[in-house]
Order: C-alpha cells, then sequence, then structure tokens
C-alpha cells in the first residue's frame, strides 16, 4: 500500500490480515473502510430518510404495540422510507455496517434502561424481576421470547415499591426501536452504479465492482480473486473465503463443509428408510454401477453411510408434500416482467464415510416432494468411475470416458441444492433458533424462578452478555428484512418452520456425547483415523467435557455429599424454572428435562452454557468464509428445480449459472455482507478464558472455605481451556484440509463467552 493510502477501522474476521489505520495528508486519497455516524445521520436526514415516530391508526394497534412492540414491526416496515434508487455496493456495505451497529447499540440502550439487561444490575429480587421479565404469546409469530413491554398487566396492578418502572409507550416513542430498523431494506437501492459512473464515487469508497456478474462461474471466481490482489487499497470487506480455492466446487470441499463448515452438527448415520430409497431409485441401466456400490457399503460397513436429510421442510414450513418451494418478490429490474420467484429446496444426500476418514458425496435428492416418482434422484457416477472410494485411491484401468468435476453439470446443481437446504436449516434452525432462541428462553425463565443468589444463576448469568439485546435486534431486522428475502419461504412459512424447530429441540438428546452417539459418531471412538477429519466433533466434545467438570465442581459447593440428589429434588427454585421452560405459557420447550438428580442438574446447567458458549461460537463465527462467496451456498435458487432426471441430466454452466444469485447485485450483497456482520471476532474481554481467568482472580484471595473451593474449580477450568489451544491445534494438523482450511473457530481466543454477536 502507498504510505499516502490507508484504510480504517478494519474487522478481525478468520483470515483476516492486519489493516494499516495511518491517515493519508491528501484527503483524496482517503480510502475509507467507515462511515462517520454524524455524517451518515445528516445525509439520511437531507435525503427525507430517518423514520418518523410511530403513529397508532386504531385502539386495537396501541393495544398491541402495549402488550408486546414486536407485534407492529410490520407496520413499521411498511410505513418506513422506500429504498434508495441507485447506490454503490461498497458505499451500500459500509452503510449497512454502521446501521445495524446503530441498530445493535439501540436495543442494547433499551435493555439497560429497561433493567433487563443493565449493565450494573439492580439488586432485584425474583419476585421483582417476575413483574417484568415475561414471555410474549406468540402473536408476533416467534417462539416465547422475552416481551419487550415487559409484564405489562402484573405492572399495571403493582402497588408495591418494586413495581416495574417500565412504560411500554413512552419508552418505545424515545427509543423508536423498530423504526430505526426499517431503515436496513431501505439503504438497499433498487439499482446499484455501473462501471461508468463510479469514477467521481472511488475516493471514498473503493473499488466498488459487482462481484455477482457474469456469464460464467469463472467471472466471479476471478472477481473474487482479484478484489483482494489490488496492493494499493486494503479492503475490510475483501477477506479471504472458499472461493480463493482452484477447488471449491470439489466433492472434496463439499463432504469437509459437513465436518468444519458453518452446519457441521447435522450429519447422521444413514436411515434405512433412504438407504432403500436410493437403491429403488436407481432403476436406470447407467445407475447399476452406483447401486452395485450401495448394496456392497450398506452389506459390509453399514454404519459407514451418513447422510444429511432435509426431506421435512415442507411439513416444517406447513406445506403440501408436493408443494413449490417459492416466495414471491420484486426484482427492481425486471418489473416488467411479471412475477419473480425465489425458490427453495429439501434435499437428501447420502455419504460414506471410509475408514481413513474420507468422506464420499453417493447419491443426492435434489428436492424430495413425498414419494420417489415425484423427486429427483441423481448418482454420483463419475466419483465411481475414477474412484476406489474403499482406498480413497485414483483407479488405475480407467476405461470409460470420465467427466472432470469441474464440468460435471448436474452433479454440481445436486450439490448446490444441498447447499442450499442447507444454508436455511443453518441459519434459521441450527443458528438463529437452537442457539438464539432457546438461549433466550433459558435467559427469560432464570430471571423469572431462580432467585438472584442461586447457584445455578450464578453459573449461567455470566453467559448472556448481550444476548437479549442482539436477539431483539435480530427479530426486527436480519430475520424479516434479510433472511426472510433471501429464501424460498412466504413469511408465515417461515415463521412455521421457525416453530417446529424451536417446539422439536430436543434438549437432553442434544447433549454432546448423546447427540454425537445419535449421529453415528461414538465420542469413544473420535481419535481413531475414521473420524480425524471431523475437527468439529472432536474439539465440541472436549469443551463439553472440560465445562461439565467445571459445573460439576462448582454446583457441588452448594449440593455437597450423598444428599446432593435429595436437595436437588427439594429445591423448589430448580423445579420450578424446570417446569416453566416446558409450560404452553412459559419457554413452551416440552422436551426441556425434568431434573431429580444432582447428575441431571450438572447435564442440563453444561447445556445451558454449552448453548451460549462453544456451540454458538462454532456455528457462527465460520460463516463469513463459506458463505461471502455466495455461489457456494447459496440461500436460494432463482429458478425452479427440475422435476425429471432427464431434465437434470441435460443442465450445463448455463441452467446453474441461472438458478444462482448471479447478476442478482441487491440479493448477493446481503447474503455476502450479513456474515461479515456475523463473524466479528469476539473481544479477548468477552472470551470464555477470560471469564475463567477474571473469576480466578477475584476468588484467588479470598479467605473462606467456600471461596477457595471455587477458586480451584474455576483455576481448573481455566487451565483446561488454555491447554485446549494445543489440543485443538492437534486436531486441526491431523486433517486431511490442514494447510488451505483452517479449523481454529474453537480455540480460547474465539470461544466467546456469550452469543454476543
Amino acid at each position: 500500500m502507498d504510505q499516502n493510502e490507508s484504510t480504517l477501522s478494519p474487522r478481525i474476521l478468520p483470515g483476516a490480515t492486519d489493516v494499516q489505520e495511518k491517515l493519508p495528508r491528501d484527503p483524496e486519497k482517503l480510502l475509507a473502510n467507515d462511515i462517520d455516524t454524524a455524517v451518515l445521520i445528516t445525509e439520511l436526514a437531507n435525503c427525507e430518510y430517518l423514520p418518523w415516530k410511530l403513529e397508532f391508526s386504531s385502539d386495537d394497534e396501541k393495544k398491541a404495540f402495549e402488550e408486546n412492540p414486536e407485534n407492529l414491526h410490520q407496520k413499521v416496515y411498511e410505513h418506513g422510507p422506500p429504498p434508495f434508487e441507485e447506490g454503490t455496493y461498497r458505499g451500500t456495505q459500509l452503510a449497512l455496517t454502521k446501521i445495524y451497529d446503530l441498530i445493535e447499540k439501540r436495543f442494547t440502550s433499551f435493555m439497560d434502561v429497561a433493567n433487563f439487561e443493565p449493565l450494573v444490575p439492580s439488586p432485584l429480587t425474583r419476585d421483582a424481576k417476575q413483574k417484568f421479565f415475561a414471555f410474549t404469546n406468540g402473536s408476533d409469530g416467534y417462539p416465547p421470547h422475552l416481551n419487550l413491554a415487559g409484564n405489562a398487566s402484573v405492572a399495571k396492578d403493582d402497588k408495591s415499591n418494586q413495581r416495574s418502572t417500565l412504560s411500554p409507550s413512552n419508552l418505545f416513542d424515545k427509543m423508536r426501536l423498530l423504526q430505526l430498523s426499517s431503515l436496513i431494506p431501505s439503504v438497499v437501492p433498487n439499482k446499484f452504479k455501473r462501471a461508468a459512473a463510479q469514477a467521481s464515487s472511488t475516493a471514498f469508497f473503493g473499488r466498488m465492482g459487482r462481484p455477482d456478474a457474469g456469464e460464467k462461474l469463472e467471472d466471479v471466481e476471478t472477481y473474487n480473486k482479484k478484489s483482494r490482489a489490488a496492493k494499493y487499497f486494503k479492503d475490510i470487506f475483501d477477506r479471504s473465503n472458499i472461493g480463493d480455492l482452484t477447488d471449491w466446487y470439489s466433492d472434496a470441499r463439499f463432504a469437509q463443509q459437513q465436518f468444519t463448515g458453518t452446519n457441521p452438527t447435522t450429519i447422521e448415520y444413514a436411515s434405512d428408510r433412504w438407504l432403500q430409497h436410493f437403491l429403488q431409485a436407481a432403476e436406470a441401466p447407467e445407475n447399476e454401477v452406483a447401486k452395485r456400490t450401495i448394496i456392497d457399503l450398506s452389506d459390509s460397513c453399514r454404519k459407514s453411510l451418513y447422510m444429511q436429510d432435509y426431506s421435512y421442510f415442507r411439513e416444517a414450513a406447513g406445506l403440501d408434500s408436493t408443494a413449490i418451494i417459492k416466495s414471491e418478490f420484486v426484482d427492481p429490474a425486471k418489473k416488467d416482467r411479471g412475477k419473480s420467484y425465489r425458490y427453495g429446496c429439501a434435499s437428501v444426500c447420502l455419504f460414506y464415510l471410509g475408514d481413513n476418514g474420507q468422506l464420499y458425496p453417493l447419491a443426492i435428492v435434489i428436492d424430495w416432494r413425498g414419494s420417489a416418482e415425484k423427486s429427483v434422484t441423481i448418482y454420483n457416477r463419475e466419483l465411481i468411475k475414477r474412484k476406489d472410494i474403499r482406498s480413497g485411491s485414483e483407479k488405475q484401468d480407467q476405461k470409460e470416458k470420465i467427466i472432470d468435476e469441474a464440468d460435471d453439470w448436474p452433479w454440481r446443481y445436486a450439490k448446490t441444492c444441498v447447499q442450499c437446504s442447507d444454508w436455511l436449516r443453518h441459519e434459521v434452525t441450527v443458528h438463529l433458533t437452537n442457539t438464539h432462541l432457546v438461549e433466550e428462553a433459558i435467559i427469560v425463565a432464570s430471571h423469572r424462578q431462580l432467585d438472584p443468589n442461586h447457584p445455578v444463576m450464578n453459573l449461567l448469568y455470566p453467559h448472556w452478555q448481550k444476548t437479549l439485546a442482539l436477539n431483539a435486534a435480530a427479530r426486527n431486522t436480519l430475520v424479516p428484512h434479510v433472511i426472510l428475502d433471501l429464501i424460498g419461504l412466504e413469511k408465515e412459512q417461515a415463521q412455521s418452520f421457525i416453530k417446529h424447530a424451536y417446539k422439536n429441540f430436543d434438549f437432553k438428546n442434544r447433549y454432546v456425547p448423546t447427540d454425537l452417539i445419535h449421529r453415528g459418531f461414538p465420542p469413544e471412538q473420535l481419535n481413531s483415523p475414521k473420524f480425524h477429519n471431523y475437527a468439529y466433533a472432536r474439539c465440541i466434545h472436549s469443551m463439553w467435557d472440560k465445562i461439565r467438570t467445571y459445573v460439576q465442581d462448582m454446583l457441588a459447593i452448594d449440593y455437597p455429599g450423598d444428599n446432593a440428589d435429595k436437595a436437588i429434588l427439594d429445591d423448589e427454585r430448580i423445579q420450578a424454572w424446570s417446569a416453566e421452560m416446558r409450560h404452553p405459557d412459559g419457554a413452551d420447550l416440552p422436551l426441556f428435562p425434568s431434573i431429580s438428580t444432582f447428575e441431571e442438574l450438572v447435564d442440563c446447567v453444561t447445556m445451558c452454557i454449552h448453548i451460549a458458549s462453544p456451540q454458538h461460537t462454532a456455528v457462527n463465527y465460520l460463516q463469513n468464509y463459506y458463505q461471502s462467496f455466495v455461489v457456494n451456498k447459496p440461500p436460494c435458487l432463482y429458478t425452479e428445480p427440475p422435476s425429471t432426471l432427464k431434465d437434470l441430466l441435460g443442465y450445463t454452466e448455463k441452467e446453474l449459472v441461472e438458478a444462482l444469485p448471479m447478476n442478482r447485485t441487491r440479493d448477493w450483497l446481503l447474503a455476502s455482507h450479513i456474515p461479515y456482520l456475523l463473524s466479528f471476532k469476539p473481544e479477548n474481554k468477552e472470551s470464555l478464558i477470560t471469564y475463567a481467568a477474571s473469576k480466578f482472580q477475584v476468588y484467588y484471595n479470598k479467605g473462606t472455605e467456600k471461596d477457595q473451593a471455587i477458586a480451584r474449580a474455576t483455576g481448573d477450568f481455566y487451565t483446561a481451556l488454555f491447554d485446549s489451544e494445543l489440543e485443538f491445534r492437534g486436531y486441526e494438523q491431523v486433517m486431511d484440509d490442514y494447510g488451505t482450511i483452517p479449523y481454529q473457530v474453537l480455540n480460547p481466543e474465539w470461544n466467546a463467552v456469550s452469543i454476543l454477536i
């Protein structure tokens, strides 16, 4: 970089390099990586884009708002400013980054003032908290979560000194929480400036090409690499991603993502039902070799067959089993051509895991429509031609013509369908619901049922930093204005999908050892060569053991000896907490466990911390690497999936490109930029290991026996976390992908203490 040029405000992401922060003397050489808040707000005001105060059109609206302010999110959105007519790609990135930061800060301020998530908590009793901590009733379309209006009915009738001071209507008029959220869709323009119109803006906004543009995949690959090649300018948005790899599309990279990608949590044993389907669907003579291969593997190594199963999507979304998964949208560039649609799919993929640890995709149902006759199944014929999948070696006596992986377009399309299916499952189920929403339910129920000094409360509270504010911002911004704008489900279908995931969250069976066993990865075998590539499983199981040991040591201080089981069974607060988690008017998680023994409490509390810390870390912080190169894992398709195998086998690169978000700049920007926003590295003070170190230091010099017991337990926890860096590095170094794709997301420096982004 020229010494007279510089960038500002680097963000730290996986694979990021240091970015200089020196300012140039010449303002025309300033290449800004941030927008000053006052400048942005002034410009929005000049354009009359600042949201107006919310006005109610009826008493019913006012009542709905006061009962749960999020009920009126749609009204706020409909009355928000329209999208800018034209803008630049990078300018929009800067604006989105700044506005979302402001939205998060506003929700954080509200949570502090309302005493839901105060920076310095007030010494309130459990009874006092119950007067303003309340669950919603589902009227806003989400599973139960914190009601931002507080426990309005209780507070209204309360005459005590500890009544809630929260006045929903007045406070929301001042905070204008929901109105600010309406800016997100407004700053994404209808049209993006082309090259000829960008010259005058380059000085401030930098290069503003279109990463989505092209007729071939090679075009987006080239842009992706060249965008970071310029030596004169380092852009905070240009981070390494999977598109840097020349074989990003290959079976090997596709398989690797099942173990160490954004969603390494759902690959599981292949069921008898799906094995039977893949055998029966292989009717064509050209699939005979694939059929024999699957039969042989099923007979000789049944437990080496795995699957990713997204076939339940239609049921979860409330759709008929044969309905086309699609959502209507307005394409600003094609308004004159009628309706436009985004499509989803419910794929099923069959894998074989060899004893050498190599995972191979064998067959794919691109979109399960209720029966084999109405669904398209394709087999990985070229893999079986060229590979001895038992040994992993290339076949030497190849007699048939083999199509190169890069040119096997029908198979590449099928893998794209799987990636599209996994995008939805990851973002909406694995990430949003199974971490953010479930943890929020734990937070609200804990505040309502556990005394402030209860041992369980003391253990859980540190793992809730920022979570309530972030979740509220996500419910009112990212979900309705990004996720729902990118997927093939209509709003009501997406809400049904979220609720289905939430209600079916099997809390106890998600305990890491149990989950791994059920999915076909026995913990005692994780160090065998067969599982050496499954670094997520090895790291997350180790983290579970470390957290569980710490929780056990801490709870044993308050529930000692042989009477621990009886003490827990007799603990009214634990029993009330557990019951509220299951109750339909509470958290409404019917599969949350009852707790009657010490070991059951240890497991349950471990799970609560696991969700907030290592599990969320694992499924959140790799999104930028795998999803910012959008064609690797698109959120939807833009053409309807083929309805016959004959049609699919006729697919070329042209059909794949048409199905991808290429030449759709708005959607590409949203799909690539949100992973960037969600992948900032936690600060050192927000890591799990810093929490352990801080707690140890507080208790180490205290004199009571209990304080010393806490210091010992926390010190042991700190040491275990410290040692995990070397342990996890060892897991990473034996992976086949070591040297090309790092897996360091659960290292101590990355492992956040809570869901804080």
